[in-house]
């Protein structure tokens, strides 16, 4: 899954971005950089703990900046660059010369205006396809139409109630105020819990979007100390986890994402799948055979098995189950997949 990294210029986005993936701030570029994250899960700790597995492998995400654009080119660059992010981050702040807010306000009517060209330019020909008599143009052109007008009131597609029809129907359009989007108000060290966050949220929530706060040098500095160091730092500030780890997390449920895991000695591993796959297409993560050939899977939650200390005992209390192909997994499921190609 990836999630793209947004902002006006001097927002800091760049920053964020090497905080997050800890590979130092892109150099000024108009080329994106990626970045690759590790989810945070205690559980995987605890379950790595329990097997003394040769290797641990979280869940991950991918983090792009997508390089530097003036405002008056950002209309195309969005638009471009953004095709397969998932979801969005928008970063304000900073250095930016404006408040956060009206930075927001600004980049929000961006975005806008960028999806308003693609739907009015979709609206035209569907007229045109209208006037040559394909009436099986009609749906099509309501669905346009309302997006239009939300748009042309400075809504995001987001907030446009949609049927799985009209998503089927919006699968070919790259609309970037219909991807799931964060707000991250990058604040100075001076500003922490004084009110800034406040501020941006009370623009972004009306629009159905989260908000976090966090200091980028501050997350910088957290971000270069070794493991054990963190936690008094942390206890200096009155934090108790570095606001990246929550960005990331909450990035994460952002897209609907769950985990579940496989452990045993060779590793324990914690694998992504949208909220809602089946099991045999959470079997394809591992390997495309398993999926092929997949017989049934045999299921015990988290909870069960760190309270257990085992799959033996879990077995014994009757905690385990054997589940088909129409088991919706579920997060925190420990899963040993039986299958024959």
């Amino acid at each position: 899954m990836k999630i793209g990294i947004i902002g006006p210029e001097g927002s800091g986005k760049s920053t964020v971005f090497a905080c997050l993936t800890g590979l130092g701030v892109p150099a000024a570029t108009r080329s994106p950089s990626l970045g690759v994250v590790r989810v945070p899960d205690n559980r995987l700790e605890v379950l790595s703990a329990m097997y003394q597995p040769k290797k641990t492998t979280p869940a991950e995400i991918t983090f792009v900046d997508l390089g530097s654009a003036g405002r008056h080119e950002r209309l195309s660059a969005i638009t471009g660059c953004l095709a397969d992010a998932d979801a969005l981050a928008i970063v304000v702040g900073g250095l930016s010369p404006d408040s956060p807010g009206v930075a927001l306000e600004r980049f929000m009517l961006d975005l806008i205006l960028a999806d308003l060209s693609v739907v009015e330019n979709r609206l035209e020909r569907l007229e045109k396809d209208w006037q040559r008599g394909r009436k099986e143009a009609a749906e099509e052109r309501d669905l346009m139409g309302r997006l239009q007008a939300a748009l042309s009131e400075g809504r995001r597609i987001a907030e446009v109630p949609l049927d799985e029809a009209d998503e089927a129907r919006l699968r070919g359009f790259q609309l970037t105020t219909r991807k799931p989007t964060v707000v991250l108000a990058n604040v100075s060290e001076q500003d922490l819990g004084n009110g800034v966050a406040q501020s941006v949220a009370a623009i972004a929530e009306p629009r159905a979007l989260r908000t976090f706060e966090l200091c980028a040098p501050l997350e910088a500095e957290i971000a270069e100390l070794a493991h054990d160091e963190r936690a008094a730092f942390l206890a200096d500030y009155g934090l108790e986890c570095a606001a990246t780890d929550r960005f990331i997390r909450a990035a994460y449920e952002m897209l609907d994402l769950i985990s579940f895991f496989t452990v045993g000695p060779d590793e324990v591993r914690a694998w992504s799948v949208r909220r809602g796959t089946l099991a045999p297409r959470a079997a394809g993560r591992i390997h495309s055979d398993i999926e092929r050939g997949f017989i049934r899977a045999e299921v015990v939650a988290y909870e069960h098995l760190s309270t257990a200390g085992s799959m033996a005992a879990c077995r014994a209390q009757g905690q385990v189950r054997l589940e088909g192909r129409e088991y919706e997994v579920r997060d925190g499921d420990v899963i040993e997949f039986r299958f024959s190609v």
